[in-house]
């Protein structure tokens, strides 16, 4: 692998190539534009890349690019705010995709329950499936032939046939209070050509994955409806057998299985026996004969990554901190990617799509500093050719590195973390703006680039960011453990993490803010409350001002899923809805808050916000207010971001920053 070194440090470099120093400060449209280009995959012939387009006007294309030539094939217009989500090739000439839907910049789009196939020359376009096509009177058979509900893509065949296989969820919808329950799940094998759909896999429960082998469904998994704390595993021997539930002495706290054998004897899968982090294990179909293939005692494993067929596991992939790769075996794979962590430390690198015969590599490199460069590595002739960039504006060497950190809670948790400080500090104590995470059940910040932690560092702001009590990424225990905590372990977390950068000398304990949207927005109103006098003010981004509003009126609302979450991690008793609100704590909350919302936000109801400015003009408490129109969780259009930006560091500048007495 010694030759690759030197292409590879000429691309790298090319691709890299930057101003050697820290901008005063940059542009804010820097941190307001889109990416233009997002997800490459690459044809199985390795001849064409298929990419999400991202347009100026705001709308979306499926976009068709030859190899190595980027010179464009086609492209498939998307209607308004859908964008193409989960791009899958089925063959040379013909992919498919799920439609997603913008739901705001605070949220992954969401998945419309809809299936399409198109040529890559742009012809031959089908809708494989779609509710709301199968409720009109030109709906065509095919689609009529699979029960209503949400179909997302599962997989495909090997070898590769023209064929997709469309898991659906049929939904019912409740007349008097519009939700939609689940009551059994379906699998498809579906001819993109024609549309037929054969089914090959169904079970009475809801919301399920599965994994296949030859064509049969053998494994079927999801979380229970009932109890968000369990997964539910099940099995069969083959397409004639009735499902049976694994036991927990198989499944252990938490069971995934990946994928089966070629051999058909063994599954790969994501197991913790007692709750902590989550391992890669091998083990025969019934559970027996288990082995240990890659575990870490803080970290769960993150991603596995696999070789083309026969799809075998070469390394697992642990976020805590800087991303780090755990090697399974030698493959040319395995080497490859050695080679490129060796040559780049400061960047994480990664296959993210192969041509069929793996001789074609798509190399996707982020760090701390670059949002994404996408190169292409041809095996036969070890050389990588620079494709794009995300955010090719964004400067690395202009941006902040992102200290990973680790400390100890009040009542001994050790947690993680990050730290952006900005350039020329020299651990000096500076302002510093805490934004706690959204979610928060299952959710964590990263090491990777981050755009209001580095706009916020280039202002001249410390940024830290703690991954609290119920966060990802270190197993269901501790995810669990922020269940009945929203309003006050979770909260301990945050402000110990900043007495912790005070103590070390990082913050000016006198000028301290805490910035927060979605749930931190909720933890921008709810920390204070808790420390009276660390925070100079608040930033409210699309927060929970109220939950009882979340259990009437969100989205969460509107499924049993959902319903039963919110029973568990809260409450549904008016004194636990009241004990972790805001709003009905105010008397206790003295300090300025700029509140920030969409109107059209079905996550956190705009009402969260008119409700609490109601109640602070009652109380005669100081805030700001940037509402925008047709905008949902978290502001999408350009224009608005920049607002959004814009009223920010005049907000913090105003109290903890070079405008503040």
């Amino acid at each position: 692998m010694k030759g690759l070194f030197r292409p590879l440090f000429q691309v790298m470099l090319c691709l890299m190539a930057t101003m050697a120093v820290h901008a005063a400060e940059l542009p804010y449209q820097d941190f307001t534009r889109h990416s233009s280009l997002a997800n490459p995959v690459i044809s199985p012939d390795g001849k064409h890349l298929a990419v999400s387009i991202h347009n100026d006007d705001g709308s979306y294309q499926l976009g068709v690019l030859s190899l190595p030539e980027l010179n464009p094939v086609s492209r498939l217009n998307m209607a308004a705010r859908t964008l193409p989500v989960d791009i899958t090739w089925v063959s040379n000439t013909r992919l498919v995709m799920d439609v997603g839907e913008e739901a705001g910049t605070l949220v992954a789009p969401e998945d419309t329950g809809e299936v399409v196939a198109v040529d890559f020359d742009g012809s031959h376009k089908r809708v494989l499936y779609s509710w709301r096509v199968r409720d009109t009177r030109g709906a065509n058979m095919n689609i009529l032939g699979m029960v209503r509900g949400a179909g997302f893509i599962a997989g495909t065949p090997h070898p590769l046939n023209g064929h997709v296989y469309i898991n659906v969820s049929p939904f019912r919808v409740h007349a008097s209070t519009g939700a939609r329950d689940f009551g059994r799940t379906l699998l498809y094998d579906v001819e993109t050509s024609s549309g037929h759909p054969r089914l090959v896999g169904q079970i009475e429960q809801t919301n399920m994955t599965f994994v296949l082998h030859d064509d049969v469904a053998r494994f079927a998994y999801g979380s229970s409806q009932d109890d968000p704390y369990r997964t539910d595993v099940y099995s069969r021997d083959n397409a004639d057998d009735a499902w049976r539930r694994l036991p927990a002495s198989i499944t252990g706290k938490r069971f995934v299985p990946l994928r089966i054998s070629t051999d058909g004897k063994q599954v790969y899968a994501l197991y913790s026996a007692s709750g902590g982090p989550d391992q890669l294990v091998i083990s025969n179909l019934d559970g027996s004969a288990r082995k240990l293939l890659a575990s870490d005692d803080f970290s769960s494993v993150a991603e596995v990554l696999w070789t083309p067929y026969p799809y075998r596991p070469y390394g697992v992939v642990f976020n805590t901190g800087k991303p780090r790769i755990t090697y399974l075996d030698d493959s040319i794979y395995t080497q490859v990617s050695q080679a490129l962590t060796e040559k780049f430390p400061d960047e994480f690198l990664t296959v993210t799509s192969t041509s069929q015969d793996g001789m074609q590599l798509i190399i996707g490199a982020q760090s701390d500093r670059d949002p994404g460069t996408y190169a292409l590595f041809d095996r036969r002739t070890m050389n990588l050719q620079p494709l794009f960039r995300s955010l090719p504006w964004i400067d690395p060497q202009q941006m902040l590195p992102r200290k990973p950190i680790r400390f100890t809670t009040s009542d001994g948790i050790t947690l993680t973390g990050f730290l952006t400080m900005p350039a020329g500090s020299a651990r000096k104590p500076v302002p510093l703006v805490l934004i706690p995470h959204g979610g928060p059940i299952g959710v964590a910040d990263s090491w990777l680039y981050d755009p209001w932690a580095q706009f916020l560092a280039n202002r001249g702001y410390a940024v830290l960011q703690v991954n609290y009590r119920g966060s990802g990424g270190r197993g269901t225990l501790f995810e669990h453990a922020g269940y009945k905590q929203f309003g006050t372990g979770i909260q301990q977390d945050l402000i110990d993490g900043v007495k912790w950068a005070i103590g070390q000398g990082y913050a000016d304990a006198q000028r301290v803010c805490i910035f927060g949207a979605s749930f931190g927005g909720y933890s921008a109103l709810m920390a204070p409350i808790r420390a009276p006098g660390m925070f100079k003010c608040a930033v409210d981004y699309a927060g929970v001002s109220d939950y009882a509003i979340e259990l009437n009126h969100a989205d969460i609302s509107r499924s049993a899923s959902g319903r039963n979450y919110f029973a568990q991690a809260i409450g549904t008793d008016d004194a636990s809805i009241r004990a972790v609100s805001p709003i009905d704590h105010l008397d206790k909350f003295s300090i300025p808050v700029l509140i920030i919302h969409g109107k059209d936000d079905a996550l956190v109801p705009y009402q969260n916000a008119t409700d609490l400015r109601s109640a602070l003009d009652k109380a005669g408490k100081p805030y700001e207010w940037l509402v925008r129109d047709n905008e949902q969780h978290g502001f999408y259009s350009e224009a608005n971001q920049l607002a959004f930006y814009q009223s920010l560091q005049a907000f913090l500048d105003k109290y903890i920053g070079k405008d503040a007495h």
